[in-house]
């Protein structure tokens, strides 16, 4: 009866390590599961942000466009936004975001800045760059997206209309003399916009 008393025992101890270490092993895979879980919503969390738009104008000929933390968008250089003959220009639709149709009134303004040239021999059409945010009514995909575009003047051609000391709501504002060193025009939760051009000697 010892013996057979011992032996089972011993049984139950070796039943009892073998559960535990069963469970230990489900434990570890069920972390180790949750941890490959978590790794891709770090990241997801890691990466969100608001859309960064940088337009580089400082180098010769049409200005860069860069576009960061965007899942889609459209780059759009046809007509209607440039002339070929007198100015580069685009429109950058951000698709999705900041809907005017889904989000209206609590929408990112219209507006838009304009960067002179101090040596323009008319100080009142002084304009070489324009930036502006608006909504896709005009094309080219007529969505209510979140839009932003540019235009900037070809060496030689003329310059835009400076704007006034005192413009109405949603009207382009003089942005003073180009810089060469990148201007945050806006910011919040969900556009950064970022602009550097050509200044001239």
């Amino acid at each position: 009866m010892t013996k057979q008393s011992s032996r089972s025992s011993e049984t139950d101890n070796h039943q009892t390590k073998a559960k535990r270490s069963l469970l230990g092993g489900i434990r570890r895979k069920i972390r180790l599961g949750a941890l490959a879980l978590l790794i891709p919503l770090l990241s997801c969390s890691l990466m969100a942000g608001p859309t960064i738009i940088q337009i580089d104008a400082s180098h010769e000929g049409a200005p860069t466009t860069t576009v960061l933390n965007s899942e889609a968008y459209n780059i759009y250089v046809g007509p209607g936004v440039s002339n070929p003959a007198t100015e580069y220009g685009a429109l950058v639709d951000l698709l999705g975001v900041n809907n005017w149709f889904e989000l209206y009134p609590s929408v990112i303004p219209d507006q838009g800045w304009r960067f002179t040239d101090p040596k323009a021999p008319d100080q009142t059409r002084s304009a070489v760059y324009i930036i502006w945010i608006s909504h896709d009514f005009g094309g080219p995909l007529y969505t209510g997206d979140l839009q932003v575009g540019f235009n900037s003047r070809k060496p030689g051609t003329g310059y835009y209309g400076t704007p006034g000391p005192n413009p109405p709501p949603g009207a382009d504002v003089n942005a003073g003399p180009v810089q060469s060193n990148w201007v945050t025009l806006y910011s919040d939760a969900t556009l950064v916009l970022q602009f550097k051009g050509y200044k001239t000697k």
